[in-house]
């Protein structure tokens, strides 16, 4: 009985229900009214019952009409994300992109990009893998991760890179530290002070960073504890085991029990790269994913 309705009729359907008028439905749908007009009869007529009523003054749908322009409705929707679905799938956009992360990146924006890749990208199963830079250097190179973010450094020849962004380094202070409170402060004053630094092996970039500004400062820096990951740096100095200088990010994380300060007439900086193999780069997912990094973690 219904073997005749096609796609059209569920469009020109729709549109007469929603202007309920026959001229603007046939003008919204880009067709003249006489065969807009034909089309309508031959859905009924295939249908085997009426799904609006006319007169010379207005057009209502009929109760049966209401229900099948909801469902119409539903079956477009359906046509369209399957139309969406196959194009991703054709452009390469439907798979999986493994992304390594350190754990002051979700401070940056890193949880913005992820909500609006998957969002735009459904279809692609995004998984982060938590791994310091010196770990996802390996991974990007044996390939268990598709994208990496790393802190500035040498890189091998056949990983690409774009610089991210880039912070100052603020002094952490546990709150009960006599110069909590200050909002610059010298870092020449902490020379005797003990610190707490990210382990060398997993952040060289950050370590060497470190120790060159306080060298600048006129001092060796007295590192007494070395861990890795940033948070675990922070909850170190909370408890009173010393001091440290973190990327500014870390003062969004809102962390109890420690103070931030700026560093007078300091000039050095934390970048962050995004990188990923060359060898990927016409890849359509991590194009993707680039895209949307670039515009939620700026410079």
């Amino acid at each position: 009985m219904t073997t005749g309705i096609e796609l059209r009729h569920f469009r020109y359907f729709v549109a007469l229900a929603e202007e309920l008028h026959f001229g603007r439905a046939a003008k919204r749908c880009n067709i003249s009214q006489p065969p807009f007009s034909v089309s309508i009869r031959q859905l009924e007529e295939q249908l085997g019952f009426a799904l609006v009523e006319r007169s010379s003054h207005e057009v209502r749908l009929t109760a049966a009409g209401t229900t099948f322009y909801r469902e119409a409705c539903k079956a477009l929707s359906q046509v369209r994300q399957a139309a969406d679905i196959a194009a991703r799938v054709h452009g390469g956009l439907d798979g999986v992109l493994s992304v390594g992360f350190f754990a002051s990146m979700l401070y940056r924006g890193l949880d913005r990009a992820v909500d609006r890749f998957r969002a735009e990208f459904p279809s692609v199963a995004l998984q982060l893998l938590e791994l310091s830079t010196s770990d996802q250097i390996p991974a990007l190179l044996g390939r268990q991760i598709h994208y990496g973010f790393v802190h500035s450094m040498t890189l091998p020849a056949e990983i690409a890179a774009c610089e991210l962004l880039h912070e100052p380094f603020l002094l952490c202070l546990p709150k009960t530290h006599p110069a909590s409170g200050e909002r610059v402060l010298k870092l020449s004053d902490f020379s005797s002070e003990p610190f707490v630094l990210f382990s060398r092996a997993f952040s060289p970039s950050y370590y060497d960073q470190v120790v060159a500004r306080c060298l600048a400062a006129g001092f060796h820096p007295d590192i007494q504890h070395q861990v890795r990951h940033w948070l675990t740096v922070v909850a170190c100095v909370s408890k009173g085991m010393g001091i440290t200088l973190v990327p500014r990010a870390l003062a969004n994380a809102k962390l109890p029990d420690v103070h931030f300060a700026v560093i007078e007439e300091s000039t050095v900086e934390s970048v962050v790269h995004g990188a990923w193999l060359k060898a990927e780069a016409e890849s359509a997912i991590l194009g993707a994913w680039r895209r949307v990094v670039g515009q939620e973690i700026a410079v």
